[in-house]
């Protein structure tokens, strides 16, 4: 599926949790890595977070996922 020994543990656990949330067959890894990313700007744009600190911890995971994104080639 990736290339666990190509990631930071940070990244391993970002991978390992959208892994599990979008848990549908029929999406490639990297559809998941985009959905995420998709929700977590979606959240930032229209600020669904309570305070400063949830909003670095969206910057942050949409970090890593693009990262993440940028690691994988298209499948």
């Amino acid at each position: 599926m990736y290339y666990l020994s190509n990631l930071s543990q940070e990244e391993l656990n970002v991978a390992r949790k959208i892994d599990e949330y979008f848990n549908l067959d029929h999406m490639s890894f990297q559809e998941k890595l985009f959905n995420a990313l998709l929700i977590a700007q979606h959240e930032l744009e229209a600020e669904y977070y309570g305070n400063e600190f949830e909003k670095s911890r969206i910057l942050e995971f949409r970090d890593i996922l693009l990262m993440l994104l940028n690691k994988f080639p298209r499948e």
